[in-house]
């Protein structure tokens, strides 16, 4: 019976995958707006080529900051889209008078992910564009956190994906927050169902360019990206692997006890 006790013990393992894992997250999402509060430049994340590099870095101009997931088939993709036809129409030098920095707030992001998801959406905005003005990152737990606590960009784990607020925040050179620009409620039927006005965010950049600080006020509720899957879908597709997996652990212990039944008969 030795050999049924090293197949448990192996199921088991295969079973429990990556339950333990304590993976980023907040126990409800939401957006607590922290305008004037400075963001830890001190940070750091992996570029696109997958190399360290210090937040500060990026943050040497007026700068645009997105916390997002790259794997995400919601609205990020609509948030990311919109933003990058805006910017065809934005009277602002690219490589002068702004930067745009998205990070990704889920660990399990690679450079590789970021990489395409820059080449993408820098294409979408339709006119010659600097790949320096527009940054992908990705990081670990540690680093991902403490960015999104400053900001106070709040994010959960639902299913396979993420539920959490979409919303451009400004940052003066100095790192400090200037604005929050939330973002257009999703217009379901059109080309573009998700746009910013070029006059707010010139009006944006101009003003964490002087360091000038606009607070949106409380109540504002902001957009929020969510699944679209049946809430038990996943535990569906998981009990169906459990019930799989102990039908193959049954048939396997009658085979054992099958062969010792044949063995002990004279």
């Amino acid at each position: 019976m030795k050999k049924t006790a090293l197949f448990a013990l192996i199921l088991a393992l295969f079973l429990s995958g990556r339950a333990g894992a304590q993976l980023t997250g907040y126990a409800e999402p939401g957006l607590d707006e922290r305008p004037g509060s400075f963001i830890p430049l001190d940070l750091t994340f992996r570029n696109e080529k997958g190399e360290p590099v210090v937040l500060k870095k990026f943050i040497d101009r007026p700068t645009v900051l997105m916390l997002v997931y790259y794997s995400c088939s919601h609205i990020c993709p609509q948030f990311l889209g919109g933003f990058a036809d805006s910017l065809a129409g934005l009277l602002l030098d690219p490589a002068r008078d702004y930067r745009v920095l998205t990070v990704s707030f889920d660990e399990t992001d690679r450079p590789m992910d970021a990489r395409e998801l820059k080449k993408n959406y820098i294409k979408a905005i339709g006119r010659p564009f600097p790949e320096d003005t527009w940054h992908f990152l990705t990081g670990d737990q540690d680093n991902i956190m403490r960015l999104s606590d400053a900001v106070g960009v709040r994010f959960t784990r639902a299913g396979h994906g993420f539920v959490h607020p979409e919303v451009l925040i400004f940052l003066s050179p100095e790192g400090k927050i200037t604005r929050y620009l939330q973002a257009p409620k999703y217009s379901y039927g059109l080309p573009s169902p998700m746009t910013f006005s070029a006059v707010d965010l010139k009006t944006a950049f101009s003003d964490a360019s002087d360091g000038k600080v606009f607070a949106s006020g409380k109540g504002v509720t902001p957009l929020f990206c969510f699944l679209h899957e049946p809430a038990n879908q996943e535990l569906f597709f998981n009990m169906l692997k459990v019930t799989g997996a102990l039908t193959l652990l049954g048939l396997f212990l009658l085979f054992v006890y099958l062969r010792s039944g044949k063995k002990s008969t004279p």
